[in-house]
């Protein structure tokens, strides 16, 4: 799974056409909701059951189908002949480009993850229901990002300036996020509250992730940038549940804290805008 989440965007900067590289990328990006609530959704009801197994059957059957269809991927150019040089690997690593928007996108990891590792938690308190269906109206709710990185996609194939459409995200974000935590609030202004934050969730994503093409000099080290943006998510994935567990923990013992969910989301979020590379 790790070897395809760098592999398939360099494959796509290879291969797709120059004038719908950007909006191929914004679609790739959408993977993430779709896999998550699909896993929830096909082998959650196994969990906890007599039945357990058949979870990771149907992840076999799935991960058969993939490998079935595999030569639907089309070609990638020819490589130069010759030996790959440990160099080569880390080369994204030397860009400032690939540098910074990785750095962009794990920043995004902290506000996006990060809500959602406390959201059941915080909801099934604030609007007294168990935490099993908190989680189910999170997990349903992950899938409004995909439209939105459609529709990302689509503003950006327009014309769209991606640094300006990722600066009215991030202060929509940030706005959204008060209603988002906000003590007290009834349960449709809070709904409506996640439906707006998955949606931005799901734009942002969808335009850090679509200006790789821009920022790698050579298609070719696509996948070493991708790999690159992989690697610094991944070690925020990690860091993330340590900063807001005990933001959740405060806001539960005093309850004016919740306004420590706001700072960590504008902090990162305008952190994210600020690194994001420009034109």
């Amino acid at each position: 799974a790790v070897g395809a989440y760098s592999a398939a965007p360099g494959l796509i900067m290879a291969t797709a056409p120059d004038s719908r590289r950007r909006r191929a990328m914004a679609v790739w990006s959408t993977y993430t909701p779709v896999g998550v609530s699909l896993g929830l959704a096909l082998s959650g009801s196994f969990a906890g059951t007599s039945g357990w197994r058949n979870g990771y059957w149907l992840h076999l059957a799935l991960f058969g189908l993939l490998v079935a269809t595999m030569w639907m991927l089309p070609r990638a150019p020819a490589a130069p002949r010759g030996r790959m040089r440990l160099a080569e690997l880390f080369s994204a690593w030397k860009e400032p480009g690939p540098l910074r928007l990785s750095l962009s996108f794990a920043l995004l990891i902290i506000v996006g993850f990060g809500m959602s590792t406390v959201y059941p938690d915080w909801y099934s308190r604030q609007q007294g229901v168990p935490v099993g269906q908190a989680s189910n109206i999170l997990a349903g709710a992950n899938l409004i990002m995909v439209p939105a990185g459609f529709l990302a996609g689509a503003l950006l194939g327009r014309g769209w300036r991606d640094g300006r459409l990722l600066m009215v995200l991030v202060l929509a974000t940030i706005a959204t996020s008060v209603p988002l935590f906000m003590p007290g609030l009834g349960d449709l202004p809070r709904q409506g509250a996640l439906v707006a934050w998955m949606l931005l969730q799901g734009a942002m994503i969808a335009v850090v992730v679509s200006a790789l093409p821009r920022v790698v000099a050579d298609p070719r080290q696509g996948a070493a940038a991708a790999g690159l943006l992989s690697q610094l998510a991944s070690l925020v994935t990690f860091a993330t549940p340590l900063i807001w567990q005990p933001l959740l923990q405060s806001a539960i013992a005093d309850a004016p804290a919740w306004t420590g969910f706001v700072v960590v989301v504008a902090v990162a979020a305008m952190a994210s805008l600020l690194v994001f590379p420009r034109r």
